[in-house]
């Protein structure tokens, strides 16, 4: 066939129906002009090998293309290199729950399909505390000791999520640069660093460490797994692959920042970790209906999930992760971590991650953008009432904790005009107070309520569940702050 007809077959191809490699559109054009799409199998030389819709394959020449074509070819080539994925393990689904159970050290499997299990249950069994809970999601994290084993190995993290009857995912994370060098407490004690040793060079031995004993133990009884690119954006990365009964278990290794093993549905792995956009036209309704308005005239944004940072200095990536996934888009407070150059023990540059957080989420459809200054209660009520949460910058020193832990618990059950001329005597005598350092006590949180009345504000901290909803005064916000707030808008 010369290359006239083999254009002509590929335009005639085109012409049949749409072609995808996975969940993305592989769009290549001819040096006639002549644009297709089509699934790429794999590269041999100049032979490239393509799948129509209905399963008919066919192979044509590189040459056939353009350049900026033949580049995207040769970078299928090296980035997916689908020809040397090892086969997936054709007795899997003689392998029982029990086995499966075993290798790992846990009782994760009741049955046949996590899918359809109630992420609770599961929780329950494997004795994971609740992280979470809103109207339409949970989680459950273990910040496990060392004593505790997953796959013959120790995590740090352990994660499950899901709706509110069925499972949609775990995740575990090993050896990393954020746990494995925390020497701070949790919640306040959170800026109370104690003395530890912060190597580089032995992070990289436990991390290759951990992923050569999970590697062992996956493979003896999964088989040699298959190597694919998963994630998108800042998130992209090689993982390995097994899968059993419906399930796909992704060990994921970033030099220098984590080990990490999931489990998602084959559905997700096959797309490679890409979710479909949600519509500003859904997120907005649900958001309205999210705006809590109390008695005494508190208004506050429900349903924000938790994500509890643990023993160090994630408090910048976890709060991203909070806000992103209330706004539908896909975060995760390890692959921010990396994104943001987060030291070992934590301390994330926030410019840096700011600048990754930008690009995923326009990718999700959504609108990321700072505020000027620290804005005002006119502001933030503005955004609040339309179900936006503000991320919000600021200096959680000791007397700002000793405030708000005071506040939150005295204004409980009070008489609101009472309680205003309390919080209006607070307003004028924080004026007094010298203001922090620029470098003293750096957190990031996330503005989610207000009362009019009274003018004050409520947050929500990255510390578990006991730190969900603390009040201060506006005025008390504003001396605290270091002038940094961002919003993910429609």
């Amino acid at each position: 066939m010369n290359t006239f007809s083999k254009v002509r077959l590929i335009i005639s191809f085109s012409l049949v129906g749409v072609f995808s490699f996975g969940q993305e559109m592989q769009s290549l054009t001819s040096t006639s002009g002549a644009s297709i799409q089509a699934t790429i199998i794999k590269v041999e030389g100049e032979k490239v090998y393509m799948r129509r819709s209905d399963g008919v394959s066919f192979q044509v020449s590189i040459t056939i293309f353009d350049q900026a074509s033949r580049d995207k070819i040769l970078n299928f080539n090296s980035d997916e290199k689908e020809s040397e994925l090892a086969p997936v393990n054709d007795s899997a689904h003689k392998i029982s729950f029990e086995e499966v159970n075993q290798i790992l050290g846990n009782p994760l499997f009741a049955d046949y399909s996590l899918w359809d299990d109630d992420p609770s249950l599961v929780a329950s069994r494997l004795r994971w505390p609740r992280e979470s809970w809103t109207e339409n999601s949970q989680s459950f994290r273990l910040y496990a000791p060392s004593s505790y084993k997953f796959a013959s190995v120790r995590p740090y993290s352990a994660a499950l999520y899901g709706g509110n009857s069925a499972m949609t995912s775990a995740s575990l994370v090993f050896a990393n640069k954020g746990d494995c060098f925390a020497s701070v407490g949790a919640g306040e004690e959170h800026f109370r660093e104690g003395e530890v040793t912060k190597d580089p060079n032995v992070l990289e031995s436990w991390i290759e460490r951990d992923e050569d004993l999970i590697i062992e133990k996956m493979e003896s009884l999964l088989g040699k797994a298959r190597r694919q690119n998963y994630g998108q954006g800042s998130a992209k990365r090689k993982v390995s692959r097994w899968d059993w009964s419906g399930h796909s278990f992704l060990l994921s290794v970033a030099e220098g920042d984590f080990v990490s093993l999931s489990v998602e549905t084959i559905e997700h792995a096959n797309a490679r970790g890409k979710t479909k956009k949600v519509a500003d036209m859904h997120i907005r309704r649900v958001h309205r209906t999210n705006v809590e308005k109390r008695g005494n005239g508190d208004v506050v944004i429900g349903n924000i999930p938790m994500v509890d940072q643990g023993p160090k200095g994630y408090c910048v990536p976890a709060t991203f992760e909070r806000c992103m996934r209330y706004m539908k888009v896909p975060a995760d407070m390890y692959l921010l971590a990396m994104a943001g150059s987060t030291g070992l023990g934590g301390g994330t540059h926030t410019p840096t991650l700011v600048e990754s957080v930008q690009k995923e989420v326009w990718s999700a459809g959504r609108t990321f953008k700072p505020l000027k200054g620290h804005p005002s209660l006119k502001e933030l009520m503005r955004f609040i009432d339309s179900g936006i949460p503000v991320l919000w910058g600021l200096h959680s020193t000791d007397q700002f904790n000793q405030i708000a832990n005071q506040r939150t618990k005295a204004r409980m059950g009070v008489n609101m005009d009472s309680w205003k001329e309390i919080i209006k005597k607070a307003a004028k005598e924080i004026k007094d107070y010298p203001k922090p350092h620029i470098s003293e006590a750096r957190h990031i949180c996330i503005i989610h309520g207000y009362n009019k009345k009274t003018e004050e504000i409520a947050f929500t901290d990255s510390w578990g569940d006991r730190y969900k909803e603390r009040w201060v005064a506006a005025e008390e916000a504003t001396h605290f702050s270091q002038n940094n707030c961002w919003v993910i808008e429609y």
